[in-house]
C-alpha cells in the first residue's frame, strides 16, 4: 500500500483493537444475557439433579416488546425552515410508503426489525442499526429472440433501509457514552460480494486492492477469517452447534470492517492489513448513519442497564429453589432404604407393583425407609417462591408495592389494585417510549435527508407514489391536488375574449390547480383511482425543499384494544346524534361527519368495505320544509329574506311569530325587526 494508506490503516486498526478490547470484556455479559433469555442452565456447574428454569426474564422481555411494538408508527413531519404544511404531508406519505416498501430488501418488515432492536436493547443494554441507502438491480425478461429470452438489468429497489447490527460486531468508540467521532461495523463477505456490491451510489463497485487480497487468499492456504477467531456464538454453543461461518474453503469470507465517520468512510481488512475503500461521506447530512437505542442509560457508558441485571440473582434463586424442591419430591417418590444384607436377598428388592422381597426374619426391620425430608417442605417452598416471584415482578416493573399497595401473596385483587398495577406498567412503558421515539425519529430524519439527495435522479421531473388511507386522500383532495380550475392568467384571457364578443366555454380553459409536467403532458398532482381506495401522487423535487422535524407517535405502535376502541366509537356516534350537541356545533358553524364515523365503526366491528352501506342522495328530492328543500333539521340558507337581530335568517314572505325574535307593528301592519 501507499504511505498514506499505511498511515490510515494504522489509525483505523488502532480503533479496531481498542473497541475489540472493550467488547471482549462485555461478551461475558452478552453470554449471560443469552443464557437468561434462552432459559439455559449449565449442567456442569449445577448442584441439583433437576434442571428447572422459571422463564420470568424471557416472559418479561417478550411481553414488554409486545406491548410497545405491534403496529406501524403514525408519525408526522413538522415544518421548520423553508418547509410548509403541504410539503410535510407529502413527505410524510413518502416516508410511510418507504416504511412498507423496505421489507423487499431482506424480506423482514420494519416492525419486526424494531422489535429485534427493542429486545436487543433489553438483553444487552443497547442496540445499534445501520441506516443505508439501498440500490439494487435485477435482470428482467425483455423479449424472446428465436426462442431465446433476452434480459435487461433494471433497478429493482432504490430507497432507504434499516439493518439491525449484531452487538458483538458493533465496534463502538469506548471513549464516549454516545456515538462520537467514529463507529465500526464488522461483516463477513466473500470476494465476489466485494467485486459486485456498491452500498454508496448507483454506480460501479468502488472497492480497491482486491487483486492484492485475492493473491493473499491464494498464498494463505489456512482459513483465518472465521467468526470463531473473534468470538464464540453462545446461541449456537448452548445447543451444541458449531459455528461454520468462514470454514467454507470454496466460498472463503473476509472479515471486512467499515469505519463510519462524519466526513469519511474507511473499509479495511484487519486480518490482511489492507485498505479496501477510503471515500468521503456520500450523504450530504454529514452524520454517522447509526441509530442507537438504550432504555436505561448510565452516565459514562454507551451501553445502558439490561433488563435482567437487577433481577439476575432472584432469577437464579428461583431456579435453585425450584430444582431443589423437585429433587426432594423425587426422593419422596424413590425413597432411600436401609437394608440388612445378612437377612435380605438383595436381588429381590425391586420397586415395582406386586414385587416380592425375600427376607430372613421380620421384613419391617430388615428393610427400613430412611426419612430425610424436612417438616412442611411444601409450605416453605410455596412461601419462599412467592416471595422471590413478587420481588422479581416488582423489580421488572410489572408490580410495585410502593405504588399500588398490592398484596404480594394475595390471590384475589380488587379492581382498584388491578388499576394501580396497570398504571405502574404504563409508567415503565412510558419511560421506555421516550427513548424509543427518539431512536425512530433519528431513523426517519436520516431517511428524509437521504430522500432530498437520492430520491430523484438527475433529470427526473416527478415520481409516482401510491397513497392509501382515507385520511391522507381526503386531506389531499380538500387541498385540491386532484382538481382543475381557472388561474388568474386564464381568467384574463376569458375576459378579453368576452369583451371582443367571442363566446367562451370556461371548461376549455380549465387547468390543474397543482400542475405537474410529465412525458404525457401537464397532469394534476394527484389522480384518484376509480373506486376511491387509493391515489397516485406525483412527487416533485420541489416537494423535498425545506427542513422538517419528525414527531414519532409511539403509542400508535402498541397493539390496539379493540373493545375500548369500539366502545369509544359507539359513544362518539351517540354524541354525534345528540340534538343538543348538534345545536352547539351549528352555532359554531360546524357539523359532524356522521357517515365517516359510522363507516369507521362498522369496519372496527369487522365489516369489510363498510362504504358500500352508504349511498349518495339527491338533496332536491327530499321533502319540503318551510318552502325549502334540504336535509331535515338543517337551517335553510338565506335567499333574500330578512335577517333578524342576532343573525337568525328568515325565509322570504314568512313572518316570524311575535316574541320569537321579531314583533308586529300594529299601526302599519308591517313586520319590523325587534331590537332587544
Amino acid at each position: 500500500m501507499t504511505e498514506q494508506e499505511i498511515k490510515l490503516f494504522t489509525d483505523v486498526n488502532s480503533h479496531y483493537e481498542m473497541s475489540e478490547e472493550d467488547l471482549h470484556v462485555r461478551r461475558d455479559t452478552f453470554n449471560t444475557a443469552d443464557e437468561l433469555f434462552r432459559s439455559h442452565i449449565d449442567e456442569s456447574n449445577w448442584p441439583y439433579s433437576s434442571l428447572i428454569f422459571i422463564p420470568t426474564i424471557f416472559t418479561s422481555i417478550f411481553e414488554k416488546t409486545s406491548r410497545l411494538i405491534g403496529n406501524k408508527p403514525k408519525g408526522r413531519l413538522i415544518p421548520r425552515e423553508g418547509g410548509d404544511v403541504l410539503g410535510a404531508k407529502i413527505n410524510n406519505e413518502i416516508l410511510s410508503f418507504q416504511w412498507d416498501d423496505a421489507r423487499r430488501i431482506d424480506g423482514m418488515p420494519m416492525v419486526a426489525k424494531w422489535a429485534i432492536m427493542d429486545m436487543n436493547a433489553r438483553k444487552y443494554g443497547a442496540s445499534f442499526a445501520l441506516v443505508p441507502w439501498h440500490y439494487e438491480r435485477k435482470l428482467v425478461k425483455e423479449a424472446e429472440d428465436k426462442g431465446m429470452p433476452t434480459f435487461k438489468s433494471k433497478p429493482w429497489f432504490d430507497g432507504p433501509g434499516l439493518e439491525v447490527l449484531l452487538n458483538r460486531d458493533s465496534l463502538h468508540n469506548p471513549s464516549y457514552s454516545t456515538i462520537k467521532n467514529w463507529f465500526q461495523v464488522r461483516k463477513y463477505q466473500t470476494l465476489v460480494e466485494l467485486l459486485g456490491v456498491n452500498d454508496v451510489a448507483r454506480g460501479a463497485p468502488i472497492y480497491k486492492n482486491l487483486e492484492k487480497l485475492r493473491e493473499m487468499l491464494k498464498k494463505d492456504a489456512k482459513v483465518t477469517d472465521t467468526r470463531e477467531t473473534n468470538y464464540q456464538s453462545r446461541n449456537k454453543s448452548m445447543k451444541g452447534l458449531n459455528d461454520f461461518l468462514g470454514r467454507d474453503e470454496t466460498n472463503r469470507v473476509i472479515e471486512v470492517v467499515t469505519e463510519y465517520r462524519d466526513n469519511r468512510w474507511i473499509t479495511f481488512a484487519p486480518k490482511h492489513g489492507l485498505i479496501l475503500r477510503d471515500i468521503e461521506n456520500p450523504y450530504n447530512h454529514q452524520e454517522i448513519p447509526i441509530v442507537h437505542l438504550r432504555y436505561y442509560p448510565i452516565d459514562d457508558d454507551i451501553y445502558g442497564i439490561p433488563e435482567w441485571e437487577p433481577v439476575e440473582k432472584l432469577q437464579k434463586a428461583q431456579n435453585a429453589i425450584s430444582s431443589q424442591y423437585i429433587d426432594a419430591v423425587n426422593v419422596e417418590l424413590n425413597p432411600i432404604i436401609g437394608v440388612d444384607s445378612t437377612r435380605v436377598r438383595m436381588h429381590t428388592l425391586q420397586f415395582t407393583p406386586r414385587a416380592k422381597w425375600i427376607t430372613t426374619g421380620d421384613p419391617r426391620t430388615a428393610v427400613v425407609k430412611m426419612d430425610f425430608s424436612a417438616p412442611n417442605s411444601v409450605g416453605q417452598y410455596r412461601n419462599v417462591f412467592s416471595l422471590l416471584k413478587g420481588e422479581m415482578s416488582e423489580a421488572l416493573g410489572e408490580t410495585s408495592a410502593n405504588t399500588s399497595q398490592l398484596n404480594t401473596f394475595g390471590n384475589n385483587k380488587t379492581a382498584t389494585e388491578i388499576k394501580d398495577l396497570s398504571a405502574q406498567r404504563l409508567a415503565r412503558d412510558n419511560f421506555n417510549q421516550l427513548f424509543l421515539s427518539e431512536a425512530i425519529k433519528r431513523q426517519m430524519c436520516l431517511w428524509y435527508s437521504m430522500n432530498k439527495q437520492f430520491f430523484f435522479d438527475e433529470g427526473d421531473q416527478s415520481k409516482i407514489i401510491r397513497i392509501v388511507g382515507k385520511d391522507a386522500i381526503s386531506y389531499f383532495r380538500e387541498t385540491g391536488l386532484d382538481q382543475e380550475g381557472l388561474s388568474e392568467d386564464t381568467m384574463n384571457d376569458i375576459q378579453g375574449a368576452e369583451q371582443m364578443g367571442v363566446q367562451v366555454d370556461e371548461m376549455d380553459y380549465m387547468q390543474p390547480i397543482y400542475p405537474v409536467d410529465t412525458d404525457t403532458g401537464v397532469v394534476p398532482k394527484m389522480k384518484l383511482s376509480s373506486d376511491g381506495q387509493f391515489a397516485e401522487l406525483h412527487a416533485t423535487p420541489s416537494d423535498m425543499e425545506g427542513d422538517y422535524d419528525y414527531i414519532a407517535d409511539i403509542e400508535s405502535m402498541q397493539p390496539p384494544n379493540n373493545e375500548q376502541i369500539i366502545a369509544a366509537k359507539k359513544e362518539a356516534i351517540s354524541l354525534a346524534i345528540d340534538p343538543n350537541a348538534q345545536a352547539v356545533l351549528q352555532s359554531e358553524g360546524k357539523k359532524t361527519k356522521l357517515s365517516e364515523l359510522m363507516e369507521d365503526y362498522f369496519e372496527q366491528l369487522g365489516f369489510k368495505d363498510a362504504a358500500k352501506y352508504f349511498e349518495n342522495i339527491d338533496v332536491n328530492s327530499l321533502p319540503m320544509q318551510n318552502g325549502q328543500t334540504g336535509i331535515p333539521g338543517q337551517i335553510p340558507p338565506n335567499q333574500g329574506g330578512a335577517v333578524a337581530a342576532g343573525g337568525m335568517p328568515t325565509s322570504p314572505g314568512v313572518s316570524p311569530q311575535p316574541g320569537l325574535g321579531q314583533a308586529q307593528d300594529l299601526a302599519s301592519g308591517a313586520n319590523q325587526p325587534y331590537m332587544a
